[in-house]
Formats: structure tokens, C-alpha cells, sequence
């Protein structure tokens, strides 16, 4: 609009820039060049009504270059000022495909972390007092969750204005992948069948509970940031406390396997020792996988973004071996779009 209006400044200028045969005939008196018209208060209608009388192609060149400058020095100015120029809708997309996968991750992130916070304290609800509530709010803080919705978690569970039920469903999803869906609700009748519909949704089914547990080992895994696997199992045969296994990842955090019964009383014997946690908790890990093809793994996707969505889920843990180069695409509302309009023969 700023172009627009610079546009309309100019033109009561171009009169004196009019062709030499323009001038003659008005010298002449000669009635055939219609006078300017009054000026218009929208740029937008100058543009439109004033370029569209009998002017010559000059002024009507002239029109359209020093508009066209006009806006390009506008775009300078808004470049060096450092402000953002957002150049339509194309861009926009753009900028939500690379912030939308991140933002929903954190979504799930903080939801998962604020399950393990209720589900710690069932043993009490201060922190000085019930180290397993000490631990999930350190891991909490740690993955980058804020601070304002842990806080709110703990008000309301204090209040007893919160009174949560834990679900756990197991389906499967196309292609015969397993899933399980850990969730945490207010309310187990609406719960239910939304996370029934959005498996079905996605070409998924829920089973029986416990029907994909076959494809996993349940562990308890305690972390450690600060001490290497000398000191930790040092540690370990001091409180005399049996752990299966010790492991150094790749960001050099320390990983204690344990059995799932006996994780939160191994972790309190190294916190009693002297150590620092920094999480425990009781994980699903796959032992027998399911390659997918292309359009069921884009099924997979699909349904981990809609359980992704969902308030009550906790978390999502899956079997399934992703093939590779399929990625999730979106229609015009940024949902899910479907597979024959995402890939069609070209994925087949």
C-alpha cells in the first residue's frame, strides 16, 4: 500500500512529462486531450481509473516504473531495518512445515513429562520428600519443558481440582506394526473411544490389552549426566544393588538398565550414595521390529500426529522400522493429508 501511495503522489507530476504531441494540441487549443481528473483519495483507485483514461503510453510507462521502484526500495528499507518480509502465503507454509514438526514434539514432550509428574506423586506431592517427584521435575526441566504448565500440573493435583486415571491401549497399526498408547484423562468414557477412532482413522486397530506386549521388554532406565561407568559401578556395588547393565550413549549421559519393579528403589540407593539422578523411568523397548512399506508407514505417521494431537497421550511407542523418504504432507488446513493425494502412483 506504501508503493500504491507513492504512486499516486507522483502522477499530478507526470503532466509535465507528457509527450511533445500532447503539449502541441494543447497549444493549439485543440479539444481532443481530456483534462486530469481530480485527485482520488484511494491509491488503489488511481492506479485503476487514471491509467485506464486516454493517456499516452508514455505517462502510462511512467506510471508503472516509478511504482515498481517505489516497492523495491520499500523492500530494501524493510531488509535493513531487520523486519521480517513475509512475502504471501507460500512463505508462510514454509516457515509452519519447519516449526510444526518441532512445536508438536515439544507438545508431546511436555505432555509425557507431566504424566511421569501425576504418576510421581501418588507417593507424595512434595518434592523434598518424594524423590521420584524430585526426578521427573529435573527431567522435565532438562528436555526444555516450561515451567509455567509443571507448576499449574502441581496446583491442581495439590488442590485435588485434578483427579487423573492412567489407560494404556495396544493396537496395531496398517501394515502390523504395534502400538502402544500410554494416556492419562479426566474421563475414561470420552477417552476411550477417540483414541479407538483415531487408530481407525489411520487403517489401525485397537487389540486386546497387553496384545503387542510380546514385541517388547519392559526395563527400567536410570540416567546419569555427570559420572562415567567406573564411577557408577563403583557406586552400584556399594549400595549393593543388582543392575543389568551399564551403557555410555553418545552425548556421554550414562544409562543403568534395571528390572521395571525395582527402578525407582535402585535410583533412591545411588541418590542415597551421594549421586545425582538425572531421570528413571519404566520404558518399552522394541525387540522384534516390522519393516513397513511406503504407504504404511505413511499410515504410521499419520496416526502418531493425530495421537500427537490428543491431550490425554501421554506417550507412543511403536515397533515399527520406517521406510525410508516418506515423509508426512499437509493439505490446505495443515492436517494429515491422505496417501493417494500425498505420493499417488509416484509412491506406489
Amino acid at each position: 500500500m506504501q508503493a500504491l501511495a507513492f504512486i499516486s503522489s507522483t502522477i499530478p507530476a507526470l503532466h509535465r512529462l507528457e509527450a511533445p504531441a500532447v503539449w502541441s494540441r494543447r497549444r493549439l487549443g485543440t479539444s481532443d486531450v481530456q483534462p486530469p481528473r481530480q485527485a482520488i483519495s484511494s491509491a488503489s483507485t488511481v492506479s485503476a481509473t487514471y491509467l485506464s483514461t486516454g493517456r499516452s503510453t508514455f505517462q502510462r510507462f511512467c506510471a508503472l516504473g516509478l511504482g515498481l521502484l517505489s516497492a523495491a526500495s520499500f523492500r530494501a528499507g524493510s531488509r535493513g531495518s531487520g523486519r521480517i518480509v513475509v512475502r504471501g502465503r507460500n512463505f508462510e507454509k514454509n516457515i509452519k512445515k519447519k516449526k510444526g514438526p518441532r512445536e508438536a514434539a515439544m507438545a508431546q514432550t511436555t505432555r509425557r513429562h507431566l504424566r511421569n509428574i501425576v504418576l510421581a506423586m501418588k507417593s507424595g506431592t512434595d518434592p523434598s520428600t518424594n524423590k521420584a517427584l524430585s526426578r521427573a521435575i529435573k527431567a522435565a526441566y532438562k528436555d526444555g519443558v516450561n515451567k509455567a504448565p509443571i507448576e499449574n500440573k502441581l496446583k491442581a493435583v495439590r488442590e485435588g481440582k485434578e483427579v487423573t486415571t492412567e489407560l494404556r491401549f495396544s493396537g496395531y497399526a496398517q501394515g502390523g506394526a504395534g502400538v502402544i498408547v500410554e494416556c492419562l484423562t479426566d474421563n475414561v468414557l470420552r477417552t476411550r473411544p477417540e483414541i479407538k477412532d483415531i487408530f481407525k482413522r489411520a487403517g489401525g486397530e485397537v487389540g486386546a490389552e497387553g496384545c503387542v506386549d510380546h514385541n517388547f521388554n519392559k526395563l527400567g532406565l536410570i540416567k546419569f549426566d555427570e559420572y562415567d561407568e567406573e564411577k557408577i559401578l563403583e557406586a552400584s556395588m556399594e549400595a549393593d544393588v543388582d543392575v543389568e547393565d551399564i551403557l555410555t550413549l553418545e552425548d556421554g549421559t550414562v544409562e543403568v538398565t534395571t528390572t521395571p519393579e525395582d527402578c525407582d528403589a535402585i535410583a533412591a540407593a545411588f541418590e542415597n550414595g551421594g549421586l545425582e539422578v538425572a531421570s528413571s523411568e519404566v520404558v518399552m523397548k522394541p525387540i522384534i521390529e516390522a519393516a513397513l512399506s511406503k504407504e504404511a508407514t505413511y499410515q504410521l505417521l499419520t496416526l502418531k500426529f493425530w495421537l500427537s494431537e490428543h491431550d490425554d497421550v501421554g506417550d507412543v511407542i511403536t515397533n515399527a522400522v520406517l521406510h525410508e523418504g516418506i515423509e508426512l504432507k499437509y493439505n490446505a488446513y495443515d492436517l494429515p493429508d491422505s496417501w493417494k493425494n500425498a505420493y499417488g502412483k509416484d509412491g506406489a
